[in-house]
């Protein structure tokens, strides 16, 4: 794991304050969630928006397709594969 320091603003360090308390967790844990769900939101938004693939996604996240879908669909984000690729897919596997 890299150090980075950084400067944060007061209504940020409230916020991992807060997760750290509700959560029971350390600062330092409480930002790296903090963190983590917003660069989730953030890659969820580009596949949104059709700036990357569901594959590139995952990539980035260092999740599987399917735990990709699952988050995504937890986000309320549509994906935009269709039955058919689906079925497809699941051919070619077998």
């Amino acid at each position: 794991m890299k150090v980075k320091s950084i400067r944060i603003p007061e209504e940020i360090d409230q916020a991992i304050d807060y997760v750290a308390r509700s959560e029971k967790l350390e600062k330092t844990s409480s930002l790296r969630k903090l963190t983590r769900m917003g660069f989730e939101v953030y890659v969820a938004k580009l596949y949104e928006r059709g700036k990357l693939t569901l594959r590139e996604a995952a990539n980035l996240l260092h999740l599987n397709l399917m735990e990709t879908i699952d988050l995504l669909s937890e986000m309320g984000v549509k994906g935009n594969i269709k039955a058919k690729d689906v079925m497809e897919s699941l051919k070619a596997l077998s």
